[in-house]
């Protein structure tokens, strides 16, 4: 009960971070100019151990080839939103799938929780793919950490039931290794990492 309390804190305090970083300044200049263009292979370079799954799942999608380093942000903020947005949607269906045969209340508790944590990553994710495309790259970048962080609260939150390991862990896994992708191809906008 300690553990859900502290996590649930967790939540609230990271949720006015997130309003905070959001709801400043909309018309001030965008937080970092692009200084240079990395291609694909030279971004996914810099992803630290994810650089197959970057290259394969940008390279999903043709425009990947041509466009800028914010464009490969986007393409990855794209991804993570989209796999995190599948995440939900099978969370939901568990949760409400009366066919799972002894679905104890930790189970379901656990898959309650995470499925409110995927839904806000997605809206994270989708605000940092509009930051982006407005040039506020900095509130991108907060964004993802952002939707980074639910991701792992969902895990966190989760260790305890005996049926998460099967249910919920690879799919946290590859959302935060999207997310991990995404933000470090957003933080290149601004030049080579430091």
């Amino acid at each position: 009960m300690a553990s859900e309390t502290s996590y649930a804190a967790v939540g609230v305090i990271l949720s006015v971070l997130v309003v905070a970083a959001a709801s400043a300044d909309p018309t001030a200049a965008p937080t970092a100019a692009p200084s240079r263009k990395y291609s694909l292979e030279e971004a996914c370079k810099q992803t630290a151990g994810h650089q197959d799954l970057c290259v394969a799942t940008l390279s999903a999608d043709p425009s990947s080839k041509t466009v800028d380093t914010a464009g490969l942000a986007r393409l990855a903020i794209q991804a993570a939103q989209r796999n995190a947005s599948e995440t939900a949607t099978y969370l939901s269906s568990i949760y409400d799938d009366d066919s799972l045969e002894n679905k104890t209340a930790q189970l379901q508790q656990c898959l309650e929780d995470c499925g409110e944590r995927y839904e806000s990553a997605v809206d994270q994710l989708s605000d940092a793919t509009s930051a982006v495309d407005t040039g506020a790259y900095s509130e991108s970048e907060a964004l993802v950490v952002a939707s980074q962080a639910e991701v792992k609260l969902c895990q966190r939150g989760c260790q305890g039931v005996p049926d998460h390991r099967n249910v919920l862990t690879a799919r946290n896994r590859d959302v935060d290794q999207l997310c991990s992708i995404a933000l470090t191809i957003t933080k290149l906008i601004g030049g080579p990492p430091s």
